[in-house]
């Protein structure tokens, strides 16, 4: 196994009594990989507070004094001149988040289930126990696993065996000690291909999407 995994950016649970089936989510970058990335990758790109140098600050700013008081402010103030420039000087509390601290971001594995198959193979063994991983190290997060098919067969059925599969792997991180809880598990068929081609083979694949 290589230990520089090749992953590119892309723009674009028993009948789960346990597991959530979730609903649509809009599309977002997505960090695909071909083979098992290393667990400071995969923390990197679902947890990038952890990373050092990242933060958020919190700053006290004054009020612009020549910015006119909103409309309903004046109504209420217009009698009392003094009241309106006490409450102009008095500072105001906002948040800023710094630059240096990007969103998280889902990341995508291809899992080469058999034809017609739900059956999760032992390959995919190693970046499946990297999320079990993750999610034991911070158990803050939860985890949306989605299941992604191309465009062959059709639409209704691409579903179907896309839940089928993302449950598979939602049993199987359970099974590695995550709490159900955590977890929420949706099958997006062929409604959100990675790339122009509908049909590329690219487009199957297991994601995982950090929803806390």
């Amino acid at each position: 196994m290589s230990h520089h995994p090749r992953f590119s950016r892309i723009a674009v649970l028993a009948s789960a009594a346990m597991l959530i089936f979730a609903g649509v989510a809009p599309a977002q970058p997505v960090a695909v990989f071909d083979d098992a990335p290393t667990i400071e990758q995969l923390r990197s790109i679902m947890i990038p507070e952890s990373v050092q140098g990242s933060s958020r600050s919190i700053v006290l700013q004054m009020p612009d004094t020549a910015t006119q008081a909103p409309a309903v402010q004046r109504a209420s103030t217009d009698a009392a001149p003094a009241s309106r420039t006490r409450a102009r000087n008095r500072p105001v509390q906002t948040v800023k988040a710094d630059a240096t601290m990007p969103a998280p971001q889902p990341i995508a594995f291809h899992v080469n289930f058999a034809f017609n198959s739900a059956v999760l193979p032992d390959s995919a063994h190693e970046m499946i126990d990297l999320i079990a991983q993750l999610m034991k190290e911070t158990t803050s997060i939860k985890v949306r696993v989605e299941g992604h098919t191309d465009a062959s067969g059709a639409a209704a059925y691409n579903v179907f065996l896309s839940e089928k599969r993302a449950l598979s792997v939602g049993q199987y991180l359970v099974q590695q000690g995550i709490d159900p809880s955590r977890l929420e598990v949706v099958g997006r068929g062929m409604a959100e291909p990675l790339t122009a081609n509908r049909y590329d083979p690219a487009n199957r694949r297991v994601q995982f999407a950090r929803i806390d």
